[in-house]
């Protein structure tokens, strides 16, 4: 593993490309190297530095608590190392359970009364379901992993969210020439993360994404509240880890005592770092809160009028500017220990620079793959909608024979999620239980039976698909 960093800007053409090759020769010849010459790729700077340094104070000067921060000095210039991952997936749900909430009454012995309350009743999903997904880099930033340990992570890969990453390029020593000579010389973070420890990032983030998807798809395709229980088999295929360096301006602050860095991407001006926050106009805007509610509520009930301003006002407004003043270097600490936890794991990968699934990027292809699947999915979605809306309007005619959207509040275009959260918010409102006249109940009972009994059909995808084509439950 390499623990330099090259400072190679201000080097001659020549000697820039024989100290870049040295560096790879030797990365290539040890296990613990880095990637070899043939598979770097690497994002032009494409950004002047001024439009980096505004991009810098718009981030920490833009919002009303933003603190704004003065720069040590002019920013570096360096390749930042990332590994692009991408695979074709293929998943399957092996098992899950759906629930759906529904109201019920039930009588309370505390209270002797009838109680509404909200139940979730289960059911195995009966059967599998399987996916095929592309995941390429330039659809999943998640799937861009800053490749060294020398800057926090979740900083760092704050500029890969861009759509940069299409316009890498092989790796040439040009790249290190600066546009003008009083520019800060650029620099190259070596490779210090493994492939492997990269590819075990990414399955991460795959296996996320896929849970999220199956979460989704379920809810949906059964008209459910929830799911739990949930098992999805998750195969990778045509793995790819490719190593690219991405242009970075990494701008430094001195507060208190540490050093905050942010990086703005260069080439496009993506930006993360660690945010300062005005402390003092915190204090303010909590002082003028909870003297408010002080005043409001009447204190909090001890102390009298001194409790409430010191108990009240006082604590809550001193413990909120301490946590605002010293947020960021509490978060800089739970980073540094991740970061740790990182690299004592990375030893348990392989050290395999060159698998056969670690090859070069190609931004074309993945984009082309890509736009294909896009067109085919906006041509499949044309088509669907196409033809259930011709369906629906030569069954119906177009209307609502029924009532049941018109109870709802919903038009026929609704979703499953759009007919759940309207059920749910219309049973709370017209519940029978909420009213004690007799004649508001009555009609409680009325409203709560018809919104019921369109819920009936419409939470059912079947039953909504009769209805929606026939006109008839």
């Amino acid at each position: 593993m390499l623990y330099l960093i090259h400072t190679v800007g201000q080097l001659p053409i020549s000697k820039k490309f024989t100290f870049i090759n040295s560096i790879i020769r030797h990365s290539s010849s040890s296990s613990r190297g880095g990637p070899s010459r043939d598979k770097l790729k690497a994002i032009p700077f494409a950004q002047h530095v001024k439009a980096a340094e505004k991009t810098f104070e718009d981030y920490h000067g833009s919002g009303f608590f933003s603190a704004r921060l003065s720069k040590m000095a002019p920013p570096e210039q360096t390749f930042l190392p990332f590994w692009v991952v991408s695979a074709t997936v293929h998943s399957t749900i092996e098992q899950a359970q759906v629930g759906r909430r529904v109201m019920r009454s039930v009588y309370n012995p505390a209270t002797k009364q009838t109680e509404s309350r909200w139940e979730t009743e289960w059911a195995w999903v009966p059967e599998k379901h399987s996916f095929t997904r592309e995941y390429i880099p330039l659809a999943h930033p998640g799937l861009q992993i800053y490749g060294s340990h020398r800057y926090r992570r979740g900083l760092v890969s704050k500029i890969a969210t861009g759509p940069a990453l299409e316009n890498a390029i092989p790796f040439s020593p040009s790249l290190l020439d600066t546009p003008s000579n009083d520019d800060p010389p650029r620099k190259v973070d070596p490779f210090m993360i493994y492939p492997t420890t990269a590819l075990r990032f990414a399955k991460s983030y795959i296996k996320d994404s896929e849970e999220k998807l199956a979460d989704d798809f379920l809810r949906k395709a059964y008209g459910m509240d929830e799911t739990r229980l949930l098992k999805i088999n998750i195969q990778l295929e045509n793995v790819r880890v490719s190593p690219v360096y991405y242009p970075a301006y990494i701008f430094s602050v001195n507060y208190l005592g540490r050093r905050l860095r942010t990086f703005v991407n260069g080439h496009d001006l993506t930006i993360g770092g660690t945010k300062v926050y005005n402390w003092e106009r915190v204090a303010a805007v909590s002082a003028l809160g909870m003297a408010a509610t002080m005043l409001m509520t009447g204190g909090i009930g001890w102390g009298g009028a001194s409790g409430s301003f010191w108990l009240g006002v006082v604590l809550p407004t001193v413990a909120t500017s301490m946590f605002t003043m010293y947020y960021p270097l509490l978060s800089l600490y739970i980073r540094d220990l991740i970061r740790n936890h990182e690299i004592k794991a990375m030893e348990q990968d392989p050290e395999a620079w060159d698998g056969d699934w670690v090859k070069g990027y190609a931004a074309f292809e993945d984009q082309e793959r890509r736009r294909t699947w896009r067109e085919e999915y906006q041509s499949k979605s044309s088509w669907y909608n196409k033809s259930s809306n011709e369906g629906y309007n030569a069954a119906s005619g177009g209307n609502d024979p029924k009532g049941y959207y018109k109870a709802l509040g919903l038009s026929p275009s609704a979703s499953q999620s759009d007919i759940q959260s309207a059920f749910r918010g219309l049973a709370m409102k017209h519940h029978p239980d909420r009213f004690s006249e007799p004649e508001q109940k009555q009609a409680a009972k009325a409203k709560f039976q018809s919104i019921s009994s369109a819920y009936s059909v419409l939470r059912d995808a079947k039953k909504r698909k009769v209805y929606d084509q026939t006109g008839r439950d």
